[in-house]
């Protein structure tokens, strides 16, 4: 670590050199930062002015902290898309892209240059922010802990806003498209986070830890100062916002990395790994949360949310090519003649081939390690002697949910085999789980009004969402409960099988068009 840090200082990423001097040259700078912390200073004396007049000093103090760092949260999730969105765009919209690669930089490299270039730069917005944001503990009602913990709050969502920037700034190639898309993502979803994670989440929080006041939106700088240390401790306050902050963060520099990569070259391996990393640790995170927040409802929210992290990960890998390229297949050789008798794992062949671009691959790693997750899930679940019928819940839902699973994985592998681009299989798949999903209980609905009968729900099997309803019939044991049972059974297995038949005819179609594409090489390579 110490030889990596003196490298670091002694030999910095070039392309962090070049933007922060590309930065210091600009006489706006100064004069931006500035305008804003005048702007912040006046917002937050014309809110102590009008609040000091029937509050105390103390609920004065806690009024400004929480005025200051919303709109500082506000600032930095957007400002920062803003400044990350046009920093790789600009390159290939000015065209020095090209240039750019010629110096021998690799695309992992590149990104992390102007990553650090946006959030250094984000980063000056907080710095001269902060004698603004001191002024609230001076009234009393805030320690200077929290006010020390918001700000390292704040830098943690400046770095996830300068990623998720930098990962749209890679896919566009205009600088004004670039950000206008990303604002648009980017300031509704703030938005909905911001009062989700803070006066929505904050009622929760209180009912657990009394000495956190409920509604007001940034709690969890309190929430570190006065909450009971012990396991609930650990779990929400440390291990959550870690795994929040860890796993997006990486997956949005994985995805810039991969887009800014040549089409012919290996885009999937950090994917991959990303993959291998995130989906045990959310799991685990998921069970810990189950086990330390009491409630009937755990157990299926965390197999519902571990559900939705599947399909999402379904999506991503929609996008990988149909086989490795030839330039990919050249490297693996070269690396397996390199490395025949070394005795490092992962520079096997087999490995770096399975973690290599393909959409065979891609769904067999999903399938596999998808399902082993689902159960580490389930096993975790039992392992803590939940009633019998929490039990019974658990395999209920998490046994449906599984069986769809394998349904998305051979869908997205047979749709992708039949297309050359990503785009429309996505768009297919978006259609096709929105039908699944809503069509059987327009079915169901149609099926009540004419037959009259409670069976009627019987019809909404094959919904995904019907593994609530077989949850809900295991607590009540409402009349008909076993048939609901049995019908979401039925659904469960024959997603099942009709997953595996597309997976393998998706099998079969990718292998018979390599082969085609591999005859298709040799006759030119024979004419040529």
């Amino acid at each position: 670590m110490r030889h990596w840090f003196e490298d670091q200082l002694e030999h910095p990423n070039p392309v962090w050199v070049r933007e922060l001097r590309q930065s210091a040259r600009l006489h706006r700078t100064p004069l931006i930062l500035a305008l804003i912390t005048s702007m912040m200073a006046l917002l937050i004396c014309s809110v102590g002015g009008s609040v000091s007049v029937t509050l105390e000093p103390a609920k004065v103090g806690v009024a400004l902290f929480h005025t200051f760092f919303s709109v500082a949260f506000a600032l930095v999730s957007w400002l920062g898309p803003a400044v990350a969105s046009s920093s790789i765009a600009s390159e290939r919209s000015n065209r020095t892209w090209e240039a750019l690669l010629l110096t021998g930089l690799t695309p992992a490299r590149i990104a992390r240059g102007k990553f650090f270039s946006a959030l250094t730069y984000i980063g000056l917005y907080l710095v001269t922010l902060a004698p603004v944001g001191a002024l609230p503990f001076l009234f009393g009602g805030v320690t200077p802990t929290e006010v020390i913990i918001a700000f390292v709050l704040m830098a943690l969502v400046a770095a996830l806003s300068v990623a998720f920037g930098l990962a749209m700034s890679s896919k566009l190639s205009s600088p004004a498209v670039a950000i206008i898309v990303t604002l648009v993502l980017a300031i509704p979803g703030s938005m909905f986070l911001f009062l989700l994670l803070g006066p929505a989440l904050s009622i929760s929080v209180h009912e657990l830890w009394p000495s956190v006041d409920a509604g007001p939106p940034i709690w969890l700088p309190a929430a570190y100062v006065r909450a009971d240390f012990g396991v609930e401790y650990l779990v929400l306050l440390v291990l959550g916002p870690l795994v929040a902050t860890v796993i997006p963060g990486w997956l949005l520099f994985e995805v810039t990395v991969s887009n800014m990569s040549d089409p012919s070259a290996d885009r999937s391996s950090g994917v991959r790994r990303w993959f291998l990393v995130s989906a045990p640790a959310i799991t685990a995170t998921l069970a810990a949360f189950v086990a330390v927040i009491p409630g009937r409802s755990g157990p299926t929210v965390a197999a519902v949310t571990l559900f939705c992290f599947l399909v999402t990960v379904a999506f991503l890998f929609m996008g990988e090519p149909l086989w490795p390229s030839r330039r990919v297949v050249e490297t693996w050789q070269h690396t397996q003649a390199r490395m025949l008798k070394s005795e490092i794992w992962w520079s096997r062949s087999s490995i770096r081939r399975f973690l290599g671009p393909g959409i065979l691959q891609a769904s067999s790693l999903l399938l596999v390690l998808g399902l082993s997750v689902i159960g580490l899930l389930v096993t975790c679940l039992l392992a803590m002697r939940l009633p019998p019928i929490r039990i019974r819940q658990v395999l209920a839902v998490n046994g449906y949910l599984a069986g769809f699973f394998v349904f998305v994985v051979g869908l997205g592998a047979w749709v992708r085999s039949r297309a050359h681009s990503s785009v429309g299989p996505r768009m297919l798949m978006i259609a096709a789980l929105f039908s699944i999903t809503v069509g059987p209980w327009i079915a169901m609905a149609i099926a009540g009004v004419v037959s009259q009968t409670d069976k009627a729900v019987l019809v909404a099997a094959p919904s995904p969402t019907f593994a609530l309803v077989m949850s809900d019939a295991l607590t009540t044991h409402a009349a008909g409960w076993q048939e609901r049972i049995s019908a979401g059974a039925m659904a469960a297995g024959g997603w099942t099988v009709f997953g595996a038949f597309l997976l393998g005819a998706a099998r079969v179609r990718v292998r018979r068009l390599h082969s085609d594409h591999q005859r298709s090489l040799a006759e030119l390579e024979a004419l040529l």
